[in-house]
């Protein structure tokens, strides 16, 4: 059991703290700064990269111990809470001060279940007890063996519950740079799980959980061709896993990139099937041209080369997190990928060219710097937490390095959509000229809640369609599906699945189809 003493490091006045963020957003057609407000949302963190968000909206960080990032041998989970919702926490409090992995880079919730870990470090499954002590408590831990000759190692978590099951997808990327692993590496678990793990790969881990014991029941390669997915993200409504991989560095000169980034993605019907090749070492996009060389694998999604001009454009190299937008940014901002790019290791600010924010159009492939990488103010953009209409952004060491002269330079930045809502909440009219979502009432909620919307004047009934999603993105309960009239209607969740049983307290979402018009709410949060 891990040490439960709650330290509060400091109720803070922030009279020092700059209201405003200390950069700027990129310049594109579909970003409009006036849309947004940027904020220091907390500062003097020890290496900050992952989060994850609570359902009182309170944000919970994986920090480190010590003054250094990569030698770090223990870490710290602390509560941000923002009282006066004014985009800059002033609360801050260790819930535990102890944590078995040094050096955090990936932190992932679902239900009252914590998933932590570090590079090269053990993955820790923790209980989240509820406020407000939130006592941690590790109920198993995966165990990978030593990778210090291992160029990179397993960094990165995603998590989702299925049905009964919950899953654990991690990298172990490539030994070396430009060379097919043929080594592996054994797995092990306190809870019945064993296995040999090849590299330049993805796994996935299944477990059963009762509530208070996690039972193991296997161990399955997801992908392979792989050189490092440091970043996994689950879509939203579909469930397809989306993942990053980090291109091959420049034979002649590392900081010249042999091959592009790329975003990847297994469709959701795939995962647990046929291994799926994604063609690392020998199929790859060409750095400076944008070549497909080798021809071979799983093209990607998008390869990211210098923009516009892949000779002589703008740079963004080394992507660490991803993060499917916020619902409720603007159109053309809230149905994509936001990717951090860390880009030169241990450098910052205009020393760093390739560290921007980027946005990436899913359907389109196309992409652009949400975050030019010319800010002298940051360093390394490495962490992302979508909100219903925030992002942060974690910025790991904004003096660039990972020894003692970086320690407490880390920050967690708030972008928060502040122009007109995309979702609307009033009705004017019996029968509205627009189709109008509106939030649930009551939510919180226990037992019920009540779901409005109103279809707009129309010449025929048309499919309607209303779901409820958990926060991965796997389909809960169909609440409504006919053909509907215009006019005012409602729906009734009572927190039951498709199957009748009962679902966990949590995060939902859940999203209105009409004809051919979309859109997603904000969430629900079930409280049992």
């Amino acid at each position: 059991m891990l040490s439960t003493k709650l330290r509060v490091l400091a109720t803070l006045v922030c009279l020092t703290t700059p209201a405003h963020a200390q950069f700027e957003l990129g310049e594109n057609s579909r970003i409009n700064p006036d849309d947004f407000s940027i904020t220091m949302f907390a500062t003097d963190l020890n290496y900050p990269v992952a989060m994850v968000e609570l359902e009182d909206e309170s944000i919970l960080v994986a920090v480190s111990n010590g003054a250094s990032f990569f030698s770090s041998t223990s870490g710290q989970i602390i509560r941000l809470v923002d009282e006066n919702d004014d985009g800059i926490s002033d609360q801050q409090t260790v819930i535990e001060d102890q944590l078995p992995i040094g050096g955090p880079t990936a932190l992932k919730k679902v239900d009252d279940l914590l998933f932590l870990t570090g590079q090269g470090k053990p993955i820790s499954i923790m209980k989240l007890g509820p406020e407000p002590n939130f006592k941690l408590t590790e109920l198993g831990r995966i165990n990978i063996n030593d990778g210090k000759s291992w160029m990179h190692p397993n960094s990165a978590l995603a998590a989702r519950r299925v049905g009964d099951l919950y899953e654990i997808y991690f990298p172990l990327g490539s030994k070396a740079n430009f060379v097919k692993t043929t080594q592996t590496r054994y797995l092990g678990t306190t809870f019945g799980l064993s296995a040999e793990l090849s590299g330049d790969a993805i796994h996935r881990i299944r477990f059963s959980y009762d509530g208070q014991t996690i039972t193991g029941i296997d161990v399955i390669q997801i992908a392979t061709g792989l050189r490092s997915a440091s970043g996994l993200a689950f879509h939203p409504v579909t469930g397809d896993l989306y993942f990053q991989d980090n291109g091959i560095d420049g034979l002649e000169k590392a900081i010249e990139a042999h091959s592009a980034d790329e975003i990847n993605f297994i469709p959701n019907g795939k995962l647990g099937g046929d291994i799926e090749d994604f063609g690392f070492p020998d199929h790859y996009i060409e750095y400076r041209t944008g070549k497909f060389i080798g021809g071979g694998g799983i093209p990607p999604l998008v390869a990211f080369t210098p923009i516009p001009n892949p000779a002589n454009g703008s740079e963004s190299e080394g992507p660490n997190e991803i993060s499917f937008a916020p619902p409720n940014f603007p159109p053309g901002l809230n149905n994509g990928l936001f990717v951090g790019f860390h880009g030169q290791f241990s450098s910052a600010g205009l020393a760093n060219e390739e560290n921007p924010l980027v946005y990436v159009d899913i359907d389109t492939g196309q992409y652009f710097h949400f975050v030019n990488n010319n800010e002298p103010n940051v360093g390394h953009l490495d962490g992302l937490l979508a909100s219903r209409d925030r992002l942060y952004v974690s910025d790991i060491s904004r003096k660039g390095s990972f020894d003692s002269s970086a320690r407490n330079s880390g920050a967690i930045y708030q972008i928060r959509h502040v122009g007109t809502p995309t979702v609307i909440n009033e009705i004017s009219s019996n029968t509205p000229a627009e189709l109008l979502l509106h939030s649930a009432f009551p939510n919180p909620f226990n037992a019920t809640t009540t779901i409005r919307f109103n279809v707009p004047a129309i010449d025929s009934a048309v499919p309607t369609e209303l779901t409820v999603y958990d926060i991965t993105g796997q389909r809960i309960r169909s609440l409504l599906n006919e053909d509907l009239g215009p006019g005012n209607h409602t729906a009734i969740w009572n927190g039951l699945d498709n199957r009748n049983k009962s679902v966990a307290s949590g995060i939902y979402l859940y999203r209105l189809q009409v004809g051919n018009r979309d859109m997603v709410s904000g969430r629900l949060t079930l409280v049992r």
